[in-house]
């Protein structure tokens, strides 16, 4: 059968209702939009300007703002991806889409989430940069989900975030340094803060103080200081902890356990530096938690450390 009439049905009847279809999708309200949208990566977020006026500037008000590496097929391992200058011709394109994504996002609209997936290498400070640059930016919107991966040597500094912690709920946290006003800010900064998940962060900070946080999660972290890591969190109710080796030798002490339902405890080491001592201790701090899963520990330190 010959294409023909059926692009002649398609351009009568059958264009009629494409249309209405459409203006049917544009005529739903911004909210609805914006929930279609926060299932989208941003490129294709972006691309929904061209769609028809109705959305040529929606994507500047999408309470979710999901950037990932992935998206512009950047890989960092040799051979892989294309040669040196293609995979820098694609991190410019990233760099350039993410920044202007940033900086034309809608002053006046706070996010829901902010989430970030990228990395740099150390022959690249420019990455770091660019990184460091969209973090604080992204930060700026207020938002209630912060979701922050960065693969990167050195690690960036995660920044002071002043009043836009004011609204935020989960904080998600890889591959950072985290410094004292880090941990000013889980004390005092954060008011409705109650998820928390470090991991392979570097830590310059001793103690983690929040009475609002209901889950935390800290695992292959390294800290700098070689004193004690103790934790106070009286609303947590779920505890889980990876300690790798090399960190924590002085152990860690966990204070106001209440509503402690589920702890899990990892230690990565094998116990090499986290000694029996610090083992007992630590297990001493749980003892009255419901539903405690460990492994790594010394099997004599688990049996008699409750009793």
């Amino acid at each position: 059968m010959s294409p023909e009439p059926a692009a002649k049905r398609a351009s009568s009847g059958g264009g009629q209702a494409v249309a209405f279809a459409g203006d049917r999708l544009s005529n739903l309200p911004d909210g609805l939009l914006h929930a279609v949208m926060s299932f989208l990566p941003a490129p294709q977020v972006v691309r929904t300007s061209v769609l028809s006026r109705r959305w040529r500037d929606l994507w500047r008000s999408t309470p979710c703002i999901s950037i990932e590496e992935r998206d512009f097929e950047i890989t960092t391992g040799s051979g892989a991806g294309g040669g040196l200058d293609e995979r820098e011709e694609r991190w410019r394109k990233f760099e350039d889409f993410t920044t202007n994504l940033l900086l034309f996002h809608d002053n006046v609209a706070s996010l829901d989430k902010f989430l970030l997936y990228a990395s740099a290498t150390r022959a690249c400070a420019l990455r770091l940069r660019d990184l460091d640059r969209w973090v604080r930016r992204g930060i700026k919107y207020c938002p209630q989900v912060i979701e922050i991966i960065i693969s990167s040597c050195p690690r960036i500094q995660f920044p002071h975030m002043g009043a836009s912690s004011s609204r935020l709920k989960s904080l998600h946290l890889y591959g950072f340094y985290l410094n004292n006003q880090f941990a000013e800010l889980l004390c005092s900064g954060c008011p409705v803060l109650e998820d928390l998940v470090l991991r392979s962060c570097v830590k310059g900070f001793q103690e983690i103080k929040s009475r609002t946080l209901k889950k935390l999660v800290v695992d292959s972290c390294r800290s700098l200081s070689g004193d004690p890591v103790v934790i106070v969190a009286p609303r947590v109710a779920y505890l889980q902890l990876g300690i790798s080796y090399g960190c924590y030798s002085n152990g860690i002490s966990i204070y106001e356990t209440a509503s402690l339902v589920k702890a899990s405890i990892h230690l990565l080491c094998l116990g090499e530096t986290f000694n029996l001592k610090c083992q007992q201790r630590l297990l001493g701090n749980l003892c009255n938690v419901p539903n405690l899963e460990l492994s790594g520990f010394d099997a004599m330190i688990t049996c008699s450390s409750c009793t």
